[in-house]
């Protein structure tokens, strides 16, 4: 797999093992890291997500043209939805786990469970009410 980044981002390169592709994965990432892992893995992104932000933004002009997103993006992507999880850890809990919390492995995401793509669709509007 591509673990490329924007080349604008490569110095983030050294992070791509917190780039994992799951919830799930990302969660069992920051219990298992130590605290100044996170602490570093969080130090070097957050001074560069205003900037990455400003790529993804001129990214999605090009994809609503028609554009497919690049791998090297989409790896990006994925680092600043690990930064989401490292963030709890440094800004809220002060720890590699949720105090008093459940641990990775108990809680399963919904939308990374088989009936998830079974759910129906949320209706903006009821079933006998037509949009105007």
């Amino acid at each position: 797999m591509n673990q490329e980044l924007p080349e604008e981002f490569s110095d983030l390169s050294p992070f791509m093992h917190w780039a994992l592709p799951t919830e799930s994965l990302r969660l069992k990432k920051r219990e298992e890291s130590t605290m100044r892992e996170i602490n570093e893995f969080y130090a070097a992104m957050l001074p560069r997500a205003e900037a990455i932000l400003e790529y993804f933004r001129a990214i999605d002009e090009k994809v609503i043209e028609g554009e497919e997103m690049p791998q090297e993006a989409q790896n990006l992507f994925t680092l600043m939805l690990a930064l989401s999880e490292a963030s709890l850890s440094v800004e809220i809990h002060r720890s590699h786990t949720v105090p008093d919390g459940m641990a990775w492995d108990v809680w399963k995401p919904e939308h990374e469970t088989p009936a998830w793509s079974q759910k129906p669709k949320i209706r903006l509007f009821p079933a006998n009410q037509a949009a105007t």
